[in-house]
């Protein structure tokens, strides 16, 4: 199976609204809203900051270009209509905050319109991440910036011993649904070749606490997935699913990514 975000309008919308609650999960969770703190809260931008998003899922994301980064009006572009849906959704009591069904790679935004473009868990994605990383050098001003976050995602774990088989769902959601692992190991050559000036690179630790919401969607889907394509017999599967949940209820669950930022200057 190739990586569904890849092309996403095209999935069908009950999978599409099965991701979309994943991505909720994950955008609430404590943890991951603090690394998003931690690499869009010290970014300057003028003031009456016009922030685009690209890839923005169900919005939360988009919404912190305002309340972190600073943004005035924010937009949100993602090719997903059920994304864009529960997006407006959540937010539709914002009026500087706007979505719409879009191209990263092709956005239809003025040349130089832009203050701030945020690519966050979408290059991962995309196949030919570099024409994304172009069209965002292409709508930014002169001294925009361009912040971009990702999961080093050959360092998702949810192993706590030797040969342990919850594991595996991680590592085969993994290969099912992410293009390219190693995109932040490969970024800072890609925006330099561009002509970007690079600013400030992070590793951010992400371990699942309390419910672990967003580990569970991991491993739900996962599981699932080995067992549609004869991976597992169902009933193996949901035994590992019940594997999470009852280490969740004996407090012996662990959940482990990396992710990382890298922050760019058009100059």
């Amino acid at each position: 199976m190739s990586d569904p975000y890849a092309n996403l309008a095209a999935e069908d919308a009950a999978l599409q609204a099965r991701i979309a609650d994943a991505m909720d999960a994950r955008c609430l969770d404590p943890a991951q809203v603090a690394i998003r703190q931690e690499y869009l809260g010290d970014l300057t931008l003028p003031k009456g900051a016009f922030a685009v998003e690209l890839g923005s899922g169900t919005g939360h994301v988009t919404k912190d270009l305002m309340t972190l980064a600073g943004a005035e009006q924010a937009l949100g572009i993602e090719p997903s209509p059920v994304m864009v849906e529960r997006a407006n959704q959540h937010f539709a009591d914002e009026p500087n905050l706007s979505f719409r069904i879009g191209d990263a790679k092709q956005t239809d935004l003025a040349d130089a319109s832009v203050d701030l473009v945020l690519m966050h868990t979408l290059l991962c994605h995309v196949p030919g991440p570099e024409d994304a990383v172009k069209e965002a050098w292409r709508v930014l001003k002169p001294g925009g910036i361009l912040a971009i976050c990702d999961g080093d995602y050959d360092t998702a774990t949810a192993q706590i011993a030797d040969f342990d088989p919850l594991n595996q769902t991680i590592r085969f959601m993994i290969n099912q649904n992410v293009t390219n692992l190693w995109v932040m190991r490969q970024i800072s050559g890609m925006l330099a070749d561009l002509g970007f000036d690079l600013g400030r690179r992070r590793g951010h630790s992400y371990v699942a606490e309390g419910d672990a919401a967003y580990f569970m969607t991991v491993i739900d889907r996962g599981a699932d997935r080995m067992a549609e394509t004869g991976v597992l017999f169902p009933e193996t599967a949901a035994a590992l699913k019940t594997e999470a949940q009852k280490r969740l209820k004996a407090d012996t669950f662990f959940g482990f990514m990396s992710y990382v930022s890298q922050i760019a200057r058009k100059p």
